[in-house]
């Protein structure tokens, strides 16, 4: 069966890329499948990318696997002379991510070209509507939605709302799968603090970082460390002004930059519990790494982050947008002890939640 997979792979840094260069060589390890990856040239303008660079310097594509970086967000020439390219190679499936309307022009084009040659298109739908909408944002996702074949997506959130913007087209879910290829930590960064919490990711308004500050005062703990790793798109005066407000600079570790895997390893052994405070959320890749490190994690009650967490079991939930909710989960149920105690059940969750299983989903008619 030949397979082509178009999406942006590693060396770029993002989550998307990270989830689609995992799922690249899942197929690549399967008898029978003759893959090949077709990842971006361009995928962003500077001015859509706030963080340092998009690409790992360090970073390198999926070894063992056919990758072409030729695709052009920005030219839609180009968009033509892939779907063409991919065409010539005969695939029986080719299967692409949707996540944003930056890019949905670019890869709704190639699909559409893709289907109206016979190519059967699924589609991995983390995102079936921008985090910060507006009409012209859903009216780019439709268009891209609109040209797949059947859909695979990650959780009954997304699936409802896939229904709405592109009913008709199949659709299945299964749960994202853990992170297996971390790297495992090497225990440099000691635990200071009688608990320890992480905040990880690219910081943006929706992620609800300054929820997590508020809450960390209204907690009252004198033994409590917030390490708060990763770039900050939008400028990080505000949080620095709002630490100073609620005189948390003992209790707050930023590290505002992008780290490589091997140092975010250490900081995710450190800690005891990952903070994920979302105001809204689709699903979230930061879980999933949070859950392949066997730690729990305490987010708020998003219906894309509900249905990754179980409560009590493998984290805490709290009601979104609450520091207050947030801040008695933190101060009443999250412990070192409690955190430990949900051990078995997040390694439950890592042997079903595998990225071969994905594969299945996506190979399946």
């Amino acid at each position: 069966m030949k397979v082509v997979v178009v999406g942006p792979v590693s060396p770029y840094r993002s989550g998307i890329a990270r989830h689609t260069t995992a799922l690249a060589s899942a197929l690549a390890a399967r008898t029978g499948v003759e893959l090949s990856v077709v990842s971006f040239a361009r995928q962003y303008p500077a001015l859509l990318y706030p963080g340092s660079d998009e690409r790992d310097p360090q970073g390198q594509a999926p070894a063992g696997i056919d990758v072409a970086f030729q695709l052009d967000a920005l030219n839609p020439f180009n968009w033509h002379r892939v779907a063409r390219d991919i065409i010539l190679k005969r695939p029986d499936l080719v299967i692409l991510p949707a996540w944003t309307c930056f890019v949905a022009p670019a890869l709704g084009s190639v699909a559409r070209l893709l289907r109206r040659a016979g190519v059967p298109v699924a589609m991995i739908v983390h995102n079936a509507e921008d985090h910060e909408k507006a009409a012209w944002k859903t009216a780019l996702t439709r268009f891209q939605l609109a040209q797949a074949s059947r859909f695979v997506t990650h959780n009954a959130s997304i699936l409802a709302d896939l229904s709405r913007l592109a009913p008709g087209t199949p659709a299945r879910t299964f749960p994202h799968p853990l992170y297996d290829t971390y790297p495992k930590p090497k225990g440099t960064l000691p635990r200071e603090r009688g608990l320890e919490l992480l905040f990880f990711g690219i910081v943006r308004p929706y992620k609800g970082l300054d929820i997590a500050l508020r809450a960390l005062k209204l907690a009252g703990l004198r033994d409590v460390r917030l390490a708060v790793v990763g770039e900050f798109w939008n400028g990080r005066a505000d949080t620095d002004r709002l630490i100073a407000d609620l005189d948390l600079a003992d209790h707050v570790e930023l590290v505002p930059r992008y780290v490589p895997d091997e140092e975010a390893a250490e900081y995710f052994a450190r800690c005891d519990a990952v903070v994920a405070p979302y105001r809204t959320a689709t699903g979230s890749g930061v879980v999933a790494l949070a859950q392949w490190y066997e730690r729990p994690v305490i987010a708020s009650d998003v219906p894309g982050l509900a249905a990754s967490v179980d409560d009590g079991v493998t984290g805490w939930l709290f009601t979104a947008g609450s520091a207050e909710a947030l801040a008695e989960t933190i101060a009443r149920r999250a412990s070192r002890d409690a955190a430990a105690a949900m051990h078995p059940g997040i390694a439950e969750l890592r042997a079903r939640c595998t990225w071969h299983g994905l594969a299945d989903a996506l190979l399946a008619p």
